[in-house]
């Protein structure tokens, strides 16, 4: 064999080498999803990577979202006539509501009659195997009739898997209170990920989202935090699913508590130690 022929082969396997070594090494720093785009593979992943995972590509320049505006007594939304449920909900209860109750939760689930194109009904979601999940809670209206009864218009519900909406979710909506209380008052947006759909149910076809998150500030001590959980059961700590409300903001892909200047702390970063003392 002359020189020529073996100087080919060797330089092919070290290019072999050398290409297998390359994919080695990104295989195991990125992910590529089912979109193609890859992100940074985390050897220590949270609770939270879990909850974002595949949604954490998009932003909040790159996409407008368009609903209609609601306003009831107690709380506004962003309606999706697409999604058949609200991109957000707004409302912002203070320790006078919660410390002066004047009625009781009176399930009336209802079409909701300010939903210019029509609301979801109760009965997209019989036999769907999902609650009829509250975004401003029932339990927080206690303190005015209307409030209440508006409290279960279908466009201030989601599709939530049981275990979530029993568990961690209404574990949140506890501490809501319970910060409320700590600290006069709170302003919430949540929602369901409107971007993260797994399926459609009931002859409206509402979305399920795969995910659901909430962002919180106390308004007094411009103190805030949010949170993104799974639709299903969440067995970690709440905390493992904090995030800061401007991350939120790059799934969500509108600005929250547009009221305040972008550059502030309380969006940028969340003190764990506030809120679970």
């Amino acid at each position: 064999m002359n020189r020529s022929v073996v100087f080919l082969i060797t330089f092919s396997v070290l290019i072999l080498f050398i290409t297998l070594l390359y994919s080695y090494t990104i295989q195991g720093t990125e992910n590529v999803d089912s979109n193609g785009l890859t992100t940074p593979i985390n050897n220590s992943k949270s609770s939270l990577d879990i909850s974002s995972e595949k949604i954490e590509n998009n932003s909040i320049e790159n996409k407008v979202i368009k609903g209609e505006e609601i306003n009831h007594t107690a709380y506004s939304l962003l309606y999706s006539e697409e999604a058949e449920q609200p991109f957000w909900v707004n409302y912002t209860i203070t320790r006078v509501m919660l410390e002066n109750p004047i009625c009781k939760r009176k399930d009336n689930f209802r079409p909701d009659p300010l939903v210019s194109t029509f609301s979801a009904h109760p009965n997209d979601y019989k036999g769907s195997g999902f609650d009829r999940g509250h975004l401003c809670p029932a339990k927080d209206m206690e303190f005015s009739e209307v409030a209440m009864s508006e409290s279960f218009y279908m466009s201030n519900m989601s599709p939530q898997h049981p275990s979530l909406n029993r568990g961690i979710w209404k574990r949140l909506e506890a501490n809501v209170r319970k910060w409320t209380i700590e600290n006069d008052s709170i302003s919430v947006y949540c929602g369901g990920l409107l971007d993260s759909i797994s399926e459609f149910i009931g002859d409206n076809k509402v979305a399920v989202p795969k995910y659901y998150y909430k962002a919180i500030l106390s308004i007094n001590d411009k103190e805030g935090i949010a949170f993104v959980f799974p639709n299903k059961k969440c067995d970690a700590n709440m905390i493992d699913y904090a995030i800061s409300i401007d991350s939120l903001e790059q799934l969500t892909h509108f600005n929250i508590f547009p009221e305040y200047d972008e550059n502030n702390n309380f969006e940028s970063t969340y003190n764990s130690d506030y809120w679970f003392k």
